[in-house]
């Protein structure tokens, strides 16, 4: 089988390494050489990659011509983007990338620009009657007090985080708001990674910024599952739903394989409204009585896109055959496949090219 060579963007994530690895280890025994790029240099990275290359923001004047630089020095023939910012870009300059044939794993550009602003992606929900939290998009302390009391708070918990995917990307401003939050609480016996708000702290967020973009929801208090899907063209391929069990600063860090039907039917609908294609993760929350409600959908691999791979689908590497457009194997998926993270150290001796120690 011929050689290819893939380009994997925000190489930082902390998932990363279990991607080059799930590339690496294919079940075709396919021989793929990966270079990494990122804004910051990742000495693991080096460790792991083939090669590494720095590129600007996602949203920068100098992304597009950056990228298209890398790629032909390094003969990519299929990128693999991990930020939504640059999906976003990427996406726009689809043709031309195509054109000097290299394939992107990113779904239409219409399609990207929906899933950037939740609001337009609850919206679209809302009209589908796809199961989704209560919501209201509001801008000003005014609209806020009024969504949180039609909300059912002081006496229901709420959450609210940024509408624009640029402000809420890997869990960025998302708050719980309970009427019995202090700030003495929150500083003194809250972890620093808390989540929690106070009323007095979530209202000086207007005083400070005249005009905001917060969605504000209903909290769900149930089981949360990422679900690892891959799409062709708006058809669903695969649904890899995982229960998060142990989370750290929103990592999953122990999550297990589970079948479950509702989950996969919400998951294939979202697919087919939204038109989706290659790797997208969908955040999905139980509410207090159990129905599942989708609280948010990336077109990305999602942190932990290897469990899917250790449970006998290699979702890395089928959405790069989809860019090669070749044929999809049909694997079995095993369900409960469990995975537990836990701390390993890496050694690095820091010169003009860091060294990675081994003992």
């Amino acid at each position: 089988m011929k050689q290819i060579t893939v380009l994997l963007t925000a190489a930082g994530g902390l998932g990363m390494p279990s991607i080059i690895d799930c590339l690496k280890n294919n079940y075709e025994k396919r021989k793929i050489r990966i270079i990494c790029t990122d804004m910051h240099d990742q000495p693991i990275i080096h460790y792991k990659a083939d090669g590494f290359h720095l590129l600007p923001k996602g949203n920068s004047s100098k992304y597009v011509d950056s990228l298209l630089k890398v790629c032909k020095q390094e003969k990519i023939n299929v990128i693999v983007p991990n930020s939504g910012i640059e999906i976003l870009t990427i996406s726009r300059n689809i043709n031309l990338l195509n054109s000097n044939k290299i394939y992107a794993t990113v779904p239409k550009y219409d399609a990207v620009k929906k899933t950037m602003s939740k609001n337009t992606t609850y919206e679209i929900l809302r009209e589908k009657k796809i199961s989704a939290p209560d919501f209201y998009l509001v801008n000003d302390e005014k609209d806020f007090r009024k969504a949180i009391t039609s909300l059912g708070y002081p006496h229901k918990t709420i959450c609210f985080k940024p509408s624009n995917y640029a402000s809420s990307g890997g869990a960025r401003g998302f708050r719980v708001l309970k009427s019995d939050n202090s700030i003495d609480d929150i500083i003194l016996r809250n972890k620093p990674d808390s989540t929690q708000v106070d009323y007095e702290t979530a209202l000086r967020l207007f005083a400070k910024n005249k005009k905001l973009d917060l969605l504000v929801m209903e909290y769900l208090p149930g089981d949360e599952y990422s679900v690892y899907v891959l799409a062709n063209n708006g058809k669903m391929e695969y649904c890899i739903p995982q229960l998060r069990q142990r989370l750290e600063q929103s990592y999953s860090f122990e999550a297990i394989v589970q079948k479950n039907n509702k989950i996969s039917t919400l998951c294939n609908k979202i697919i087919e409204v939204m038109n989706l294609n290659y790797n997208v993760n969908i955040q999905i929350k139980l509410s207090k009585s159990g129905q599942p409600k989708v609280v948010e959908i990336n077109p990305r691999m999602g942190g932990s896109i290897a469990l899917s791979a250790a449970a006998g689908v290699n979702l890395p590497y089928f959405a790069i055959k989809l860019a090669l457009k070749e044929k999809l194997p049909r694997r079995k998926i095993i369900y409960n496949t469990k995975m537990i993270r836990y701390w390993k150290e890496l050694f690095v001796v820091k010169r003009k090219y860091p060294i990675v120690l081994e003992y």
